[in-house]
C-alpha cells in the first residue's frame, strides 16, 4: 500500500494556521465515572452500644455472625456509640426477614415490622453466641442509616462520605493532581500542547485529516506520524496507521513498504516511522521539535537494571510501550482498544467525536478487566 501521506490543500495563511494551533491552553484528565460521578448509597443496618466496655468483645463476636466484608472501608463504631450491624439486604436475607418494599428507610417505633424484626435479629444473635446483654441493646435501638457504598478514592468524595458515617480513607496525590488537572509541570504542559499544535496543524494543512503523533516521553522525540486513509482501507484509521508506523521503526508493520536498511539520522535513531515530507513540514513550523525512535534491544541484562525503571528503559521500545500518543481526534472503540494492546502510557486528542471512546459515547481506557489501562487527556 502507498505511503504517501493524504494529499495537501490549498495552504491557509500563516497567521490563519498559527491561531488555530496556538489557542490550545488546557489539558483535561478523563477519568473513570468511580471518581467523577455522584457517590452511591446503600441501606444499612445499625444499633447503639450498651455499654463502651463492651464494643471490643461486640466487634469480635458481629465480625463471626455478620462478615464486614463489602462494608471495609467504613469504621464499625460511630462516634455517638452506633455499630454497623449489615447492609439491610444482607442482614434480611439471613434472617430469612421479607423486607416492605413500601419502607423509606426508617423503622417506625411502634410499627409490627420492627417487633418482628428485632425479634428475629435477636434469635440470630442467640443462635450465633453473641452476649444477650450485649446485643438487646442492638435490637432496641434497631435502625438504618443511609452510607456510601464502596470507599471513597478523592478528597470530594471522603467529604461527602464521611458526612453519613466515619469512613476510612488515604488519599492519593497523583490521582488527586488527575483530578484537578494538576498533574504536569508549567514545563510538561507546554510540551504537550506544543506536540498537539503540531497535530493539529498537520490536520488543517491536510484537508482536516486525522493525524496522529507518537512521543518517546523519555527523549521527547517523535517516533511515528500518521494519518487517516481509511478511504484506501476500512481498517486505515488514524491510530491504526499510527500504530503500525511505530512498528515499522521497529522492523515491522504491514502497511508501509520495507525497506533493506532502516533509515537513521546522525544520532542513530530510527525515522522510519515517519514519512519525510511530514517531517520537513514540521521542521519548517515547529524548529524545536526532534524527531526518531531508538533502536530495539538485542538483548536485555536486567541484573544492572535498577527495579524503579519502567518497562521503556528496561527493554527498550517494544510496541508503544511508555509511548506517549496525540490525536487531532478522538478514537472510535476499535482503535481505543488498539491503543490498549499497543499499550500505550498516555493519549491525548483534541476534537470530540460522536463515536468517540475516550469520553463521548464511552471511556474504554477506564474499563475494568483489561490488563493494560492508559490515562487519557482532552486538550482544548
Amino acid at each position: 500500500m502507498a505511503d504517501r501521506p493524504p494529499e495537501a490543500k490549498k495552504a491557509k495563511m500563516a497567521n490563519e494556521q498559527t491561531q488555530q494551533t496556538a489557542s490550545l491552553t488546557e489539558i483535561k484528565s478523563i477519568l473513570s465515572d468511580d471518581y467523577t460521578g455522584e457517590i452511591e448509597l446503600v441501606d444499612v443496618y445499625v444499633g447503639r452500644i450498651g455499654h463502651s466496655r463492651h464494643t471490643s468483645k461486640l466487634i469480635m463476636d458481629l465480625n463471626k455472625c455478620l462478615p464486614f466484608s463489602r462494608l471495609q472501608h467504613l469504621k464499625r463504631v460511630s462516634c455517638d456509640g452506633m455499630i454497623i450491624l449489615a447492609e439491610v439486604d444482607e442482614l434480611e436475607k439471613l434472617i430469612k426477614h421479607e423486607e416492605n418494599p413500601d419502607r423509606k428507610g426508617s423503622i417506625s417505633d411502634d410499627s409490627k415490622e420492627k417487633s418482628i424484626l428485632r425479634s428475629k435479629v435477636a434469635e440470630y444473635f442467640k443462635a450465633n453466641n453473641v452476649d444477650e446483654n450485649m446485643f438487646q441493646h442492638l435490637c432496641d435501638s434497631l435502625t438504618i442509616r443511609k452510607m456510601v457504598r464502596s470507599g471513597p478514592k478523592l478528597t470530594w468524595q471522603y467529604e461527602q462520605a464521611k458526612q453519613y458515617w466515619p469512613c476510612k480513607f488515604h488519599p492519593d496525590k497523583y490521582l488527586e493532581s488527575l483530578y484537578s488537572n494538576s498533574i504536569f509541570t508549567g514545563e510538561e504542559k507546554a510540551f504537550h500542547l506544543e506536540i498537539m499544535s503540531a497535530c493539529l496543524y498537520l490536520s488543517h494543512h491536510f484537508s482536516e485529516t486525522s493525524f496522529g503523533i507518537c512521543v518517546n516521553p523519555k527523549l521527547k522525540r517523535i517516533v511515528a506520524i500518521g494519518s487517516d486513509n481509511s478511504a484506501q482501507h476500512p481498517l486505515m484509521h488514524c491510530p491504526m496507521v499510527l500504530i503500525d508506523n511505530v512498528a515499522v521503526s521497529q522492523n515491522g508493520g504491514v502497511w508501509r513498504s520495507k525497506k533493506q536498511e532502516p533509515i537513521t539520522d546522525d544520532d542513530g535513531l530510527i525515522t522510519d516511522g515517519i514519512d519525510s515530507h511530514l517531517m520537513d513540514i514540521l521542521k519548517e513550523k515547529f524548529g524545536r521539535l526532534k524527531f526518531g525512535a531508538s533502536p530495539p534491544k538485542t538483548s536485555v541484562n536486567l541484573q544492572e537494571l535498577s527495579p524503579h525503571e519502567d518497562n521503556l528503559d528496561k527493554y527498550g521500545p517494544y510496541l508503544c510501550t511508555g509511548y506517549v500518543v496525540y490525536l487531532s481526534h478522538e478514537p472510535c472503540i476499535m482503535c481505543a482498544m488498539a491503543l490498549t494492546h499497543s499499550r500505550v502510557k498516555r493519549v491525548f486528542y483534541h476534537k470530540k467525536t460522536s463515536f468517540g471512546a475516550l469520553g463521548s459515547i464511552t471511556k474504554v481506557h477506564c474499563t475494568r478487566g483489561l490488563n493494560h489501562h492508559y490515562e487519557a487527556f482532552h486538550v482544548t
